[in-house]
């Protein structure tokens, strides 16, 4: 069978958060980059937890329960205490 478990909204909106603010600093530290750097980490494990905080749709449980997940479900790992978003083919 070659299917993907769906991801609670919770999980889908913490990747969407990361992801983004990922983006946007990649995008700030490189402006004059065309692709992405995928060999440095995107946050700090408490940095992640951080940004997902900030956005208000996140408690400090509810950031720590995502990242498991996302962790968990391959979307991110972890190099130590860095967190890396895993790239996709999208």
């Amino acid at each position: 069978m070659n299917w993907e478990r769906r991801l609670p909204p919770l999980a889908e909106d913490a990747l969407d958060i990361l992801s983004q603010a990922a983006q946007d600093d990649q995008e700030n530290a490189n402006d004059s980059d065309d692709g992405y750097d995928f060999s440095t980490p995107d946050f700090t494990k408490t940095e992640a937890q951080a940004v997902l905080v900030a956005n208000e749709e996140f408690t400090e449980a509810d950031a720590e329960y995502a990242l498991d997940l996302l962790y968990r479900r391959g979307h991110i790992y972890y190099v130590k205490e860095e967190v890396y978003i895993t790239p996709t083919d999208d």
